[in-house]
């Protein structure tokens, strides 16, 4: 036993580095002596008291950091080492730590490869990400993209919403973009995937290399070459296959807002999406005239003027009405014919 008691307090606060300068002359004592059990029982309890996940060693290894990092007086040492009572130390905590690193091992990669994260893109806005395997890409306004934080046996994600994907190839481990209606499966290539939850129709573009068009029940319906379009018309479940300029549909990755020849009705969910405001068109004829254009960092305004100098419609932005919870809705844009 130590002529000098412990201080449990004291010694708790020196482990949780909220320590005054009194408190570390106490504990300081207490290490310098050659034999105290009661430090001994003290610092088990402190080890045993440690939560589950809590990083192994580390009411130990916050002690030993903060005596290197607190030097003390050689002649208060002499000789008698804090290194031996960490030995000390040590010899009791070297079984319980082999135990926890064990099972540590045994469980984490099974816990690493169940653990999802997941990418949310807000509306009006794009955004970049890189995939555990190297892989990137981009998530368009308004989508989601959620995958393994650890890649296992296969690199699957799921997506909600529209993403552009380079992809890393990897021998025998194919990628895989889940959607709500379909599956694209690819080992190296770069494709462009539409798939929200609000639209009747999923579509894959298709930039450089090959992907495999896979049914909800994992079954192949087509594989797809460069500039290639693969659109599946969910009310009707009917798929159609058609030539495309695929840098037209991967534009949005850089900035651009670009519409060859789609009809108004199409133009105004991009706008949506883009600039995160509601339409309404009033007048079923207009949703059918075309458009082409290519936009960057245009404003809202400005791109509907355009649009309406070779369309006969007038717009109007409807004033923001204030939600009960003190928010304010979308901008809503009416558009009438002239």
């Amino acid at each position: 036993m130590s002529e000098k008691p412990i201080d449990k307090e004291r010694l708790g606060r020196f482990v949780r580095g909220s320590y005054s300068r009194t408190d570390y002359k106490h504990v300081k004592e207490q290490f310098q002596l050659e034999e105290d059990a009661d430090l001994h029982g003290e610092m088990q309890a402190h080890w045993e008291s440690l939560p589950a996940n809590q990083p192994l060693g580390a009411g130990l290894q916050v002690m030993l950091e903060r005596f290197k990092s607190t030097p003390l007086k050689k002649k208060e040492s002499t000789g008698r080492s804090i290194f031996k009572y960490y030995q000390r130390v040590a010899a009791v905590l070297f079984i319980p730590f082999l135990l926890a690193a064990a099972l540590w091992m045994l469980h984490a990669p099974k816990i690493a490869t169940d653990v999802m994260a997941t990418i949310h893109s807000p509306a009006g806005s794009r955004t970049e990400f890189v995939l555990p395997d190297g892989s990137t890409g981009w998530l368009n306004g308004g989508s989601k993209l959620s995958y393994p934080v650890v890649f296992s046996e296969n690199r699957d994600v799921v997506l909600e919403g529209e993403a552009y994907f380079e992809v890393v190839h990897q021998a025998n481990q194919t990628f895989r973009v889940k959607t709500k209606a379909l599956t694209v499966q690819v080992l190296g290539t770069s494709f462009n995937v539409a798939a929200y939850a609000d639209e009747t129709a999923v579509n894959v573009v298709l930039q450089q290399g090959k992907v495999q068009i896979l049914d909800r029940n994992d079954q192949l319906t087509y594989t797809m070459k460069p500039d290639e379009k693969f659109e599946l018309d969910l009310l009707g479940n009917k798929a159609t296959v058609s030539q495309v300029d695929a840098s037209v549909h991967t534009s949005w990755t850089k900035g651009l807002l670009r519409f060859d020849g789609e009809p108004l009705s199409e133009v105004v969910k991009k706008l949506a999406r883009w600039y995160n405001v509601d339409f309404e068109i009033r007048d079923e004829q207009l949703q059918a005239y075309n458009f082409r254009a290519t936009f960057k960092d245009e404003q809202l305004d400005e791109i509907l003027r355009m649009i309406s100098l070779t369309t006969p419609m007038k717009y109007r932005m409807e004033e923001r009405k204030l939600n009960k919870d003190g928010t304010y809705m979308k901008k809503k844009i009416i558009i009438e014919r002239r």
